[in-house]
This record gives structure tokens, C-alpha cells and sequence, in this order.
């Protein structure tokens, strides 16, 4: 979907982060949990695992924006929600309503610092990664 090579290998590395991210927070929790019993603060916990969600919708970001401006869609923002919402009708979005949820969370973390539970963030960047696979970015 995305025409310029250099942008999409730039995005895929990106991805790569956010894979390589998730990766090292389950391992280090996953070590952890044997010298600590399983013990963990939950909120240090969940903002661990907020740090790939919010990567994962900074890709996101950057991908509409390359969208944009091969011009898949018109949009007059930058702003990751209303990038979402002029592509709503343009892009063939698996679960937009999800990908919307998503934003609107993600906001949440970013803007008032309430961190996601860590299945949340799964969820959500599952989401990213499957309309990601499935526009051919991944």
C-alpha cells in the first residue's frame, strides 16, 4: 500500500521496536518473576507495558501520514485521531472501531498519564500490527 521503498523499510524497522520491546518487558518480567515470586507493583507493571502500545500507535502515525501524503485520503492534521478519522472511509481498516478505542486510549496515556492494564496493550497492538499485515506494511 505504501509506494516509497526507503519509507516502508524505515516503517518495518520502526515495527521491529515495537516487537523487540513487547519481547524484552515479558522476558525481564518473566525472569524477575523468579526472584521476586511473582511479586510486581501492577502500576509499574502496566506502564511497562504501555511503552510498546504507545510505540505501536506512533507507527501507526506515521504510516497514515505516508498514506496522506501519497494521497490515499485527504486529511488537514497531523494528529494521530484525525488521521484515523479521514482515512476511516479510504483505507480497508480490519477493526476501525477498534483502532478508534485505541487512539482515544492512547490519548489517554499520553496526555493524562493513565496507563493501560497489560492485556489492554496487547490487544491494541495487535490491532495496529494486524491492519499494519494486512495493508502489506508488514
Amino acid at each position: 500500500m505504501i509506494r516509497n521503498s526507503v519509507t516502508l523499510a524505515e516503517i518495518q524497522r520502526e515495527w521491529s521496536g515495537v516487537d523487540a520491546l513487547r519481547e524484552q518487558i515479558q522476558r525481564s518480567t518473566f525472569i524477575s518473576n523468579g526472584y521476586t515470586g511473582g511479586i510486581h507493583p501492577t502500576p509499574l507493571v502496566n506502564t511497562a507495558y504501555t511503552l510498546p502500545y504507545i510505540h505501536a500507535f506512533s507507527v501507526l502515525n506515521i504510516v497514515l501520514e505516508q498514506l496522506k501524503s501519497e494521497e490515499n485520503f485527504d486529511c488537514n492534521s497531523h494528529i494521530l485521531a484525525e488521521l484515523v478519522q479521514c482515512s476511516e472511509k479510504a483505507l480497508p481498516w480490519c477493526d476501525f472501531k477498534l483502532i478508534r478505542a485505541g487512539v482515544k486510549l492512547r490519548n489517554n496515556v499520553v496526555h493524562r498519564g493513565l496507563p493501560l492494564e497489560r492485556a489492554d496493550c496487547w490487544k491494541y497492538i495487535d490491532a495496529v500490527n494486524a491492519e499494519l499485515s494486512a495493508w502489506k506494511i508488514l
